[in-house]
């Protein structure tokens, strides 16, 4: 339970405030600095706010394994941890210094006043980090389900490839169907990871392309324009399939595809820009972005997930598709 990050941070954050405390009194002249003054405010740091919110802590933290959630009983059990410290302080120092004079009823006041402070603070801060935690996981939990209607649909598309020539050249249908294997195996095995390497998507793009030249032949023609900088650098798997397989399947009719895939550092992080010499975007598809086909729709989900992720489309002698993300 102690590795509760809350008694990390609260110990370091209440002995700040012990020593403010402190350095104001003796600021506004209402105590002198020195060694007696110091002791004094040790022991406030240990009996009243150490030791007190820490137990308090591990009751309440004790009760809500338990089930037990209750705002109004958790606030009664920091105050009363509280006004016990501020007792016990409040004898000690009578004790150990003649001149202390002592609080009285105040002590109840004081620890209803700090107690009540300490608790809601904690409680704000904490149901900020959990509003946060809960965004965090809502939005992988989102980007899991976008992946894995991606995966269903390009094993779908990849097998309608190769039934386009398995009769007719069974030695190439062999050889494109390990390729496949070896797609379908990385897009299972990159299931459960936010990013993988540039290199590895690269490679799996390059045998899906393998796919679609023993379809193709001759007519396409990729090539590949890729910073040397950016050799280590990760990115989400199966980002690059989408564009290209979207660029073929609007361009079939092509008599030479040729695409460019370029990958170059920028200020926010990197940028993939993929080009074609096909026909180019419709108007409305450059005004709406892309209502229909898995794919790509999929794809601007996932990136409108990313951190600084941006998508945009424009015709620069045919299709043109910019990818934007923080690394």
């Amino acid at each position: 339970m102690l590795k509760n990050p809350f008694f990390k941070y609260s110990f370091f954050i209440l002995l700040l405030v012990n020593i403010s405390y402190t350095l104001g009194l003796t600021f506004l002249g209402k105590a002198s600095f020195n060694i007696g003054n110091a002791e004094a405010s040790a022991i406030w740091f240990v009996t009243f706010y150490w030791l007190p919110v820490w137990t308090a802590a591990v009751i309440i933290l004790t009760l809500r394994q338990k089930s037990i959630n209750n705002t109004l009983l958790e606030w009664f059990i920091t105050v009363l941890c509280m006004a016990l410290g501020n007792t016990v302080t409040d004898n000690l120092l009578s004790l150990l210094f003649s001149q202390y004079p002592k609080m009285g009823g105040f002590v109840v006041l004081n620890a209803m006043l700090w107690g009540s402070v300490i608790y809601f603070i904690t409680r704000y801060i904490e149901t900020k980090k959990n509003i946060s935690n809960e965004k965090h996981f809502r939005k992988q939990a989102q980007l899991a389900t976008l992946r894995y209607q991606l995966n269903p649909h390009f094993m779908f598309n990849s097998l309608n490839t190769i039934s386009a020539y398995i009769h007719t050249k069974p030695d190439l249908a062999d050889e494109v169907l390990h390729e496949l294997a070896d797609i379908l195996r990385y897009s299972l095995d990159t299931a459960d990871q936010q990013r993988i390497s540039l290199q590895q998507e690269i490679t799996i793009i390059k045998k899906y392309l393998n796919i679609e030249k023993a379809r193709f032949g001759n007519k396409l023609s990729v090539t590949f324009n890729i910073s040397p900088t950016l050799t280590d650098v990760h990115i989400p798997p199966l980002l690059l399939q989408p564009i290209i397989e979207n660029s073929l399947k609007h361009n079939m009719e092509q008599e030479k595809l040729t695409i460019k895939v370029t990958i170059m550092p920028i200020s926010s992080g990197i940028e993939i820009t993929i080009n074609d010499n096909g026909k180019g975007f419709s108007q409305q598809i450059l005004a709406q972005g892309f209502n229909d086909g898995i794919g790509m729709k999929n794809l601007s989900q996932r990136i409108a997930q990313l951190k600084n992720g941006k998508i945009s489309l424009a015709n620069n002698n045919g299709a043109e598709i910019k990818l934007e993300m923080a690394l």
